[in-house]
């Protein structure tokens, strides 16, 4: 279910334009926070999960919307991302793409919703499913292993939201257009990488340690 989900986000997010152009983007934001939510539905009829799992999933994207509008002065130096990759290691797969996924709308309530919202849902979703693959990991605390991913996460998402920097000049994407909008936005996806770096070796050993006694405490 997780991966149909993700297959879908993807298709809806590639026709995003065709949504702008006939102003139905209410209509795809609202598809696509029901099908980050389909993973966890899944789980939920199949494992039942208590109240007080569904209660961590919401104060854990609370924290991650908090962290992203405390560092509303420095644009793309921001610790969400690095958030998000935390709960996909401690929480697994489903976890980290329902925290990517909805922190991303959330967080936008405050910051501005727009025809980019589905791509920063889907980027943060995939950067928290990628992450929870690496749950069981001996290596999630390891400082080259978070350096990688930090790396590779803030690459992955400047990629991603450079396909809508293209789609959103005319609605036609075009290789020449993308590779001119990748270099230009070369020094903001440094500054990506390097808060997913910071943040990630500043918090991750001591989040993961109280995560990991926040699941046994609770059967998560």
């Amino acid at each position: 279910m997780t991966w149909i989900s993700i297959i879908i986000m993807i298709i809806l997010s590639l026709l995003t334009y065709v949504f702008y152009y006939y102003k139905q983007l209410n209509l795809l934001i609202f598809l696509l926070i029901i099908l980050s939510t389909l993973p966890f539905y899944f789980r939920y009829e199949h494992r039942k999960p208590r109240a007080r799992e569904i209660v961590i999933l919401a104060v854990y994207i609370a924290l991650c919307v908090s962290s992203r509008v405390l560092f509303i002065l420095t644009p793309s130096f921001k610790p969400m991302a690095a958030l998000i990759i935390i709960a996909g290691l401690a929480f697994g797969r489903e976890f980290g793409f329902l925290c990517g996924s909805l922190s991303a709308v959330v967080s936008n309530i405050f910051f501005g919703q727009g025809p980019w919202t589905p791509y920063q849902m889907l980027s943060l979703a995939l950067i928290g499913f990628i992450a929870g693959c690496f749950s069981d990991s001996r290596y999630k605390q390891n400082k080259i292993f978070l350096i990688v991913i930090g790396i590779l996460s803030g690459i992955f998402y400047s990629l991603l939201m450079d396909i809508w920097g293209v789609l959103s000049v005319d609605a036609i994407f075009l290789i020449s257009r993308y590779i001119v909008m990748i270099i230009s936005s070369l020094p903001t996806t440094f500054i990506y990488c390097v808060s997913n770096v910071l943040f990630l070796i500043i918090l991750t050993p001591a989040m993961i340690r109280k995560l990991e006694r926040v699941k046994i405490k609770y059967e998560f």
